[in-house]
């Protein structure tokens, strides 16, 4: 068992503890030093042919008949036998009267306020019962009666009645009388009486209402916050059935306890129906407890299950109280108690059974409680029927209460428990998910440095294939020519110089521009600008920011380091230009191609223009690798004239769709 099982244990344990001191020091006498009057004798009559309502006073007060009064024992019954059916309660009533004579002040036995002038006297009464009215009258006055059901009215509370002060010289109370209107052969009670001072009875009052009433309201009004929470999760965890289960078991509960808890208030509902629901509440608990009972020890037993499920609504229905039913109530009754307590003592044993043979020790603790509904029932039905001692105090409601302690330690450990396994599984996982975000990381640093090997073979690829086509290939050329003797000092040089500008050209286009277009013309202009001033030509730089070209990588960089190169060093090579301006422009959509930016150069020399294709003899394969380049960045580019010369106009595109 888990230390937090282990404590609620031990709580219960204390608590069980505490609830028979209380219940001892209810039935107990009290301490050598309190003198209240405690009385163990009365005078006992009949009253025949008397009503139902109790009258302004006694009509025994100042008779003289000594022998029409009896002298009887407290606590005192009379024998009761089965109800003679609903007419009975509108039929006159056995009307029985107890006289209680207090000792004069100064006798032994007195109340200890007899003679201290200034103090109430109190009646204590730990319990009365019948079917029927009470009232009390002191000295010829009422100063009680019950105004509640007949039926279910307030037997299980303790009677607490001011009998009145003596202040200013007054004589205190001399006679008490009782007076008990029953139905018709259910008897009556009335257990032995107390008198004193709220000081010397008040405790004993209190502890006896706290045992036998207060603490079954509060215990059934938390169960039933407790049930309601139980349903609450039930409706969220509808797998789960155990907690919709013990919000059954809570109300059911709660309905059985009702009778022990009324007052002399009306009921709400009427007493054909509260009695209808009192009793069947019993059988309806146990049905609960029996579906309880299949999730603690596992075993099914459908066959028992339905048996007693079908008996348990039979009874229901047969004991409706509706008017072509009503005639055999009384009779039916008896047998339905009789089927309850032989269904308990079967779900007891079978529960039992059951959880010995799954090895489940909530199943034994549960029905090991469960089977004491046996002895406490039988317990039960011999103070109802007068055969023990009726200051006892009724078992049922608290044999309930702690069964029901019992459901609520079994649904909190699966409660703790499953929240348990919830963080067990969520441990777990968290640490399958660092295992395989861990995994995920080392994979894509693999990717990486795949990726990186990858990268630098395809850069290294292109900077080989753009070395042999451009600087292997001009190389080439010259040294064939002066293996044959046409190079001249002049020619080799110029060679060599293109040479420097290719391998200038292909390590600029590895600089990281970061799609910035200006900063590769910045490098072109770097590189060209020495050569452009010593041909005599003044380089015009009227470049505007530009927006950014996400597409321009590496070998993007190179193809337009390529197109500058190309157009600027046709200028030198083939015109007598002086002047040279560079211009850059973002385009909005408009027209074919959509946004993009525009590179416009242009020179103050004569113009050409090239319409389908730059001619061979004119233009030669430069030209046309510089179109096939633009064509490949999804650009194009145009030549054309304009008033002061020649000028070459490169669009490229903002976005570039692969």
């Amino acid at each position: 068992m888990p230390p937090t099982g282990k404590a609620f244990w031990r709580t219960g344990r204390w608590c069980a503890a505490l609830l028979l001191a209380a219940w001892l020091a209810a039935c107990g006498g009290g301490s050598a030093t309190d003198n209240p009057t405690h009385l163990r004798q009365a005078a006992f009559r009949m009253e025949p042919g008397a009503g139902w309502e109790p009258p302004p006073a006694p009509p025994f007060a100042g008779e003289e008949e000594k022998g029409a009064w009896a002298s009887v024992p407290l606590p005192h019954a009379r024998e009761r036998s089965l109800a003679e059916g609903g007419a009975s309660l509108r039929a006159p009533p056995d009307v029985a009267w107890y006289r209680l004579d207090l000792p004069p002040p100064g006798t032994p036995g007195a109340p200890s306020a007899s003679g201290a002038p200034g103090q109430d006297l109190f009646l204590y009464l730990p319990r009365w019962q019948t079917i029927g009215i009470v009232a009390i009258y002191v000295d010829g006055r009422m100063a009680y009666r019950t105004r509640g059901s007949r039926v279910w009215n307030s037997f299980n509370r303790p009677l607490w009645v001011a009998l009145g002060n003596h202040a200013a010289g007054g004589e205190p109370p001399r006679t008490v009388w009782l007076r008990m209107a029953s139905q018709r052969g259910v008897g009556g009670a009335v257990s032995s009486a107390w008198v004193g001072t709220e000081q010397n009875l008040l405790w004993r009052y209190s502890v006896r209402r706290f045992v036998q009433n207060d603490f079954i309201s509060l215990t059934g009004a938390a169960f039933l916050a407790i049930g309601l929470f139980a349903l609450a999760v039930g409706c969220v965890r509808r797998r789960e059935p155990i907690y919709l289960l013990f919000f059954a078991i809570s109300v059911t509960t709660l309905l059985r306890s009702l009778h022990y808890v009324v007052d002399d208030r009306p009921l709400p509902v009427p007493d054909d129906w509260f009695g209808w629901m009192t009793v069947n509440s019993l059988g309806w608990a146990m049905v609960c407890t029996f579906a309880f009972a299949f999730r603690v020890h596992g075993r099914r037993m459908p066959a028992l299950a339905l048996g007693i499920a079908g008996l348990v609504s039979l009874g229901t229905v047969l004991t409706l109280p509706l008017p072509p039913l009503l005639p055999y109530l009384d009779a039916m009754l008896p047998l339905v108690y009789l089927v309850i307590t032989l269904l308990t003592a079967v779900v007891a044993a079978s529960g039992l059974w059951a959880s010995w043979r799954a090895r489940s020790r909530e199943g034994l603790v549960l029905f090991a409680w469960f089977s004491l509904n046996v002895p406490a029932g039988a317990h039960d039905l011999l103070m109802v029927n007068y055969r023990i001692d009726m200051e006892h105090v009724y078992l049922a409601p608290y044999n309930a209460i702690g069964l029901f302690a019992i459901f609520l330690a079994i649904v909190w450990r699966r409660y703790v428990g499953a929240i348990h396994a919830v963080e067990v599984a969520n441990a777990g996982l968290e640490s399958q998910l660092a295992a395989r975000e861990r995994e995920l990381t080392a994979s894509h640093e693999q990717l990486r440095a795949l990726e990186r090997q990858q990268t630098l073979a395809t850069e290294r690829q292109r900077m080989m294939q753009d070395m042999h086509d451009g600087i292997g290939s001009s190389l080439m050329s010259a040294l064939r020519m002066v293996e044959r003797g046409q190079a001249s000092t002049a020619d080799t040089a110029q060679v060599l110089k293109d040479c420097i500008d290719d391998l200038k050209l292909a390590i600029d286009s590895l600089d990281p521009a970061d799609a910035d277009l200006l900063a590769l013309l910045a490098a072109v202009r770097f590189r060209l600008a020495p050569r452009l001033k010593a041909a005599g030509i003044t380089l015009a730089w009227n470049v505007q920011d530009l927006p950014p070209l996400p597409w321009l990588d590496p070998q993007s960089a190179l193809h337009v380091l390529r197109i500058l190169q190309e157009v600027l060093a046709n200028i030198l090579k083939h015109t007598q230009a002086t002047l040279i301006d560079v211009a850059t422009a973002p385009q909005a959509q408009a027209g074919q191609g959509g946004a993009g930016v525009v590179v416009r150069i242009r020179d103050n020399a004569g113009a050409f223009v090239l319409s389908e294709g730059p001619p061979a003899a004119l233009a030669g394969q430069g030209l046309l690798n510089v179109r096939h380049r633009a064509q490949a960045l999804g650009g194009r580019c145009q030549w054309a004239a304009w008033e002061g010369g020649g000028e070459f106009t490169l669009w490229l595109p903002l976005a570039r769709g692969d």
